[in-house]
């Protein structure tokens, strides 16, 4: 065979070769890409808010006419927030207030506030005389002393001032359809006018009159209600007493429910 024809065989095989052993492989030094392996969401619950013990572990949940109620971690600022007047919703004017029920923040109403002890509160009145007359000199009017049974506060360590009726754990609404209220007491035993209607706390307060009846047959009759401070001022109770007229200027003690 020819020299020359046996030297392009040979060049022609050894290309066929090298392409043989390069065409399949990658380069080297090239990285195969990684997956990233993917990660599930997680979502997150949100805190509890409502959860709780005692009672005082609940606020309420806005700063006015409040419509419910939650833990103090969540109470909301209500620094220089002016509410109107008005009572709207469950709690406002006494309404209800905020309390623990089976472990969460709810509103409780008046009605429930009141038996939270397990013993019905009672409000009852305690007159003295029996008979009253301005004229009298022995006393400055007709003397009632609320008292109330059955009745724990939720802060028996209320701030501020515990000789001001505001600041303690029960306060007293006194309203009359005749007459006026007066405080006279220790220490300096002075008459102290303090109108119709009236808020006290729960000493001894004083009713009297000086006008002439329009009727000698319309009996007065003097309201007192009781209010729970430690729970935004819930009702716990109320308390009447009649008294029926003898002649213009006397009266006497017709019942008390």
């Amino acid at each position: 065979m020819d020299a020359k024809v046996i030297a392009i065989l040979t060049v022609s095989i050894a290309v066929i070769l090298t392409a043989g052993c390069t065409g399949g492989s990658a380069p080297a030094g090239t990285a195969t890409p990684i997956q990233p392996a993917l990660t599930p969401d997680v979502t997150t619950a949100p805190a509890d808010t409502r959860s709780c013990t005692p009672a005082d572990d609940c606020v309420p949940a806005q700063c006015c006419h409040l419509t419910g109620c939650t833990g103090k971690a969540a109470a909301p600022s209500c620094d220089n927030v002016m509410c109107t007047m008005s009572c709207e919703g469950p709690i406002d004017c006494g309404a209800g207030s905020c309390g623990c029920v089976n472990g969460r923040c709810s509103v409780v109403s008046a009605q429930t506030t009141a038996g939270q002890t397990g013993q019905r509160v009672s409000v009852r009145l305690k007159v003295s005389p029996q008979r009253y007359s301005p004229i009298m000199s022995s006393t400055p009017g007709i003397g009632l002393t609320p008292t109330v049974t059955g009745f724990v506060a939720a802060d028996t360590n209320p701030e501020g001032n515990a000789t001001d009726f505001a600041w303690n754990a029960i306060n007293f609404e006194w309203n009359a359809t005749f007459g006026r209220f007066l405080m006279w007491d220790a220490p300096d035993y002075q008459i102290h006018d303090i109108g119709n209607p009236a808020v006290t706390d729960n000493r001894t307060i004083y009713w009297t009159f000086t006008d002439k009846p329009a009727s000698t047959k319309d009996p007065v009759t003097i309201t007192v209600t009781a209010r729970d401070m430690t729970r935004q001022g819930a009702v716990l109770g109320t308390s009447t007493l009649t008294l029926n007229r003898d002649g213009d200027y006397a009266v006497y003690v017709g019942g008390i429910r």
